[in-house]
């Protein structure tokens, strides 16, 4: 029985956190997507499924990237308006934290439009 919001095409396939944490490819399940952290291979070398006609660029990002910033300087100042710690601390805390987060939300936005775009492909 699918579940909600599952295709027939995409029965059986990696979820899009599953496939964005580990880079599943969302046709085979191999270890596939990500060339780096957060760009699409080429393709995938299991399946042959093209990722690169698939990758959003440029404006498409920005819907991803600006609440995400928005949450992560709300996060920093509300830290120092309660905490004041010391500015390497910030710094540790927030050199590791913001490229991380930016890096999840990314993985996760482009995960989520190339399933979509692939379930589309798939759809008669």
């Amino acid at each position: 029985m699918m579940q909600d919001g599952e295709s027939p095409a995409s029965k059986g396939q990696p979820g899009v956190t599953q496939a964005a944490l580990f880079g599943l490819c969302p046709a085979c399940s191999a270890r596939t997507l990500w060339q780096a952290p957060a760009a699409f291979a080429p393709r995938c070398r299991a399946c042959g499924t093209d990722f690169a006609a698939h990758e959003p660029h440029g404006r498409t990002l920005f819907l991803v990237v600006l609440p995400v910033t928005v949450i992560l300087v709300a996060a920093a100042l509300k830290l120092d308006d309660a905490l004041r710690p010391a500015l390497w601390v910030q710094a540790a805390l927030w050199g590791t934290l913001v490229p991380l987060a930016m890096i999840g939300a990314l993985r996760l936005a482009k995960t989520a439009a190339l399933r979509r775009a692939l379930d589309r492909r798939d759809q008669p």
